[in-house]
């Protein structure tokens, strides 16, 4: 069974901000929903397979990789929790401290 997928804020603005910036960038929204369709196809494995992403030093944090960006998530028994989406083309630095941060459940 699929597990149920719930957003937090900052992934919302995250995912807004990139498919603003895509379509604002290109005068067009074909890659912008080119690139939704493969962050809902990517979530839609993870919530069949939790597992699938790479764990990060933070052990319930998870990430998985869709283009040039990782989805950042958690998940439980009944959720999967989408946490960030952030271009991997940042500072590493800045990864680092992500993968960091505190999760609350």
């Amino acid at each position: 069974m699929a597990l149920r997928l719930e957003w937090t804020e900052r992934a919302i603005i995250h995912l807004e901000e990139l498919l603003n910036y895509w379509e604002d960038r290109n005068a067009s929204k074909t890659y912008s929903l080119k690139l939704y369709s493969w962050i809902q196809t990517a979530l839609k494995l993870l919530s069949y397979y939790p597992k699938s992403g790479r764990k990060t030093d933070n052990k319930r944090l998870f990430k998985k990789t869709v283009k040039d960006y990782f989805i950042y998530y958690t998940f439980d028994t009944n959720t999967l929790t989408i946490i960030a989406i952030i271009d991997i083309r940042r500072d590493p630095e800045y990864l680092k401290k992500f993968e960091n941060i505190k999760i609350r459940h």
